[in-house]
């Protein structure tokens, strides 16, 4: 996703006063006690994801936590007469999805705005057309997610048409490109004449005219406008998390590990704790090369992490996106011929991001898609590492990684990396085939080798760079390497997954790159009692009906937070 960039001292004086003036605001309170009632579920179908418990008949849970996984007579046994039952009825249990890499803001936000998945470029025309006609002239027109999947050849001269008295801001589905039109290039301050900034493009005609397409650091902060509105807004923002909130539960997700960067939305996620209303954990990032790292971290002293809101790590971008061709490679882009991307940082400037993490002993999660990215991150760990020994402890994370050069792999392996990837990135081959070669997508997304080569390896979404959050549909393309209708693929058959170990990365495999794998990713007595609850058992059905797997009730803390017979 795309970052905030430093605009001068000025812009800090503000940011830091505005957080102590809205500390009141989001001021936590205490987290309400749980009524302790105990809960038994039973009489179906319960995946543990603990290999020395295995299958068992009945849960209880209990003050919020597991108490007991085992038969249903010992568990019925345990059980006061107060005690609340949820019979299963055949259908299956297991832990919380844990999703590895969200942005929630930004994902409640996109169902705020024109949203282009799958449109062709005569469609997204039309609807910014309708848009314009809505709007008065001068008001901004944003959408998202577009992609030249669909859209092949976007200019702003399509866009120029369609609105010629609004600037437009269409964000590509990665976030790592955006589409505009003239008017937006104006307020931009972008013409022929303005260099392509560092890690970013400006693309250009054939007469060095931009085209309307932006690339990474050369999307400008006209988005960031829109956000920061959001943001400023105490009803607004709290309306877009609740809506985040909604997404993640009706998915069975438990636990995301978020994009936060700022702490106005931790300082509301502890609201929301407070009154009980918070009904998925979060692990809350900060962005390292955004000038909000330093509140953030100052944040830190004024609450201590916890179950409900926990600090994570340090997040950065070594590169950019396959889609945008900004992924940094070693190679060109088969469709971009001397295009290999564009890195964010020299050798040095990675090292000294690496190097001052371990000093501090701060996890941090590294974007790399790119097999140079790739490279040029776990060079930086190596050097860390053989100076400072205790890093590999830090469970370093590499986000994504795409592309990744095979003798890469047993490094990760030997420096302790965490491989946070999002299965979603596989819904089409073609594409990969595409822009890579078929040579180069033989060797792309080697999740389950990363995983058989002893790497932990987590799941998650990047919800809304990945349009689809689901995560059975996530296990679905883990499992099958096919797109969504099935009639593409497998892309690399061999590094298709099992459901067992699909399941795993999305519960304990995530569960262990927070370093929460003792407190939740299994039905293990003692740890949380969060739990999604299927509509068929993943591991019974065929693996091209894993995306038909409906999430029927999601529990957090031993309480129902969704429950789709009565949603």
């Amino acid at each position: 996703m795309r970052k905030l960039k430093i605009t001068g001292i000025a812009l800090l004086i503000f940011f830091g006063g505005l957080i102590a003036a809205l500390y009141i605001y989001f001021l936590p309170g205490s987290i309400p006690a749980d009524d302790g009632t105990p809960l038994l579920i039973y009489n179906g179908r319960i995946i543990t994801m603990d290999e020395a418990i295995g299958p068992v008949e009945a849960v209880v849970t209990e003050k919020g936590r597991i108490r007991f996984a085992g038969s249903l007579k010992s568990a019925t046994e345990l059980l006061s007469p107060d005690a609340i039952k949820l019979d299963l009825k055949g259908k299956t249990l297991i832990p919380g999805f844990n999703d590895n890499h969200t942005h929630s803001f930004y994902g409640a936000a996109f169902f705020s705005e024109l949203v282009l998945w799958k449109k062709s470029c005569s469609e997204i025309a039309e609807l910014v057309k309708s848009e314009a006609a809505r709007l008065g002239p001068g008001e901004t027109i944003t959408g998202n997610s577009w992609d030249y999947t669909d859209c092949p050849a976007p200019h702003r001269s399509m866009l120029d048409a369609a609105a010629p008295n609004n600037p437009v801001y269409l964000t590509q589905y990665s976030g790592h490109a955006a589409w505009v039109n003239s008017a937006m290039l104006k307020k931009l301050g972008i013409d022929r004449n303005t260099p392509d900034p560092p890690g970013g493009q400006i693309v250009r005609d054939a007469k060095g005219e931009p085209t309307g397409i932006l690339r990474d650091t050369a999307m400008g902060s006209s988005a960031y406008e829109q956000f920061v509105g959001y943001l400023m807004s105490p009803t607004k923002h709290r309306m877009l998390i609740e809506k985040a909130l909604n997404i993640y539960r009706r998915a069975g997700i438990t636990t995301t590990q978020d994009n936060t960067w700022e702490p106005f939305t931790v300082r509301l996620l502890n609201r929301l704790a407070a009154e009980g209303a918070l009904t998925c954990r979060f692990t809350c990032w900060s962005q390292g090369d955004s000038f909000m790292e330093a509140p953030f971290n100052l944040f830190a002293f004024f609450h201590k992490s916890g179950l409900l809101v926990h600090r994570g790590p340090i997040k950065y971008f070594s590169d950019g996106a396959f889609s945008t061709r900004t992924a940094w490679l070693f190679e060109e882009y088969a469709d971009e011929p001397g295009n290999t991307g564009s890195p964010r940082y020299t050798e040095s400037e990675m090292e000294d991001i690496v190097m001052a993490a371990a000093r501090s002993k701060r996890q941090i999660a590294v974007h790399a898609i790119g097999d140079r990215a790739v490279n040029q991150v776990l060079n930086a760990i190596e050097k860390a590492q053989a100076k400072y020994p205790w890093t590999k402890d830090l469970r370093f994370r590499i986000e994504h990684l795409q592309l990744v050069r095979p003798d890469d792999i047993p490094r990760m392996k030997r420096l302790g990396v965490v491989a946070s990837v999002q299965p979603f990135t596989l819904n089409d081959p073609e594409k990969d085939v595409k822009l890579l070669g078929a040579g180069r997508a033989a060797t792309a997304y080697r999740f389950r080798s990363m995983l058989h080569a002893g790497i932990p390896v987590s799941f998650g979404s990047d919800i809304p760079s990945e349009v689809d959050y689901d995560p059975m549909l996530a296990i679905y393309y883990a499992v099958t390497r096919k797109s969504k209708d099935g009639r593409h693929g497998p892309l690399n058959p061999e590094e298709c997954f099992t459901v067992q170990e699909a399941l795993r990365c999305y519960t304990m495999g995530s569960a262990y790159a927070e370093g929460m794998e003792n407190e939740k990713g299994s039905i293990t007595p003692g740890k949380l009692a969060d739990f999604a609850v299927l509509s068929a058992d993943p591991t019974a059905v065929a693996p091209d009906s894993l995306k038909d797997i409906k999430v029927l009730m999601t529990i957090m803390s031993g309480k129902v937070v969704f429950d789709a017979l009565k949603d």
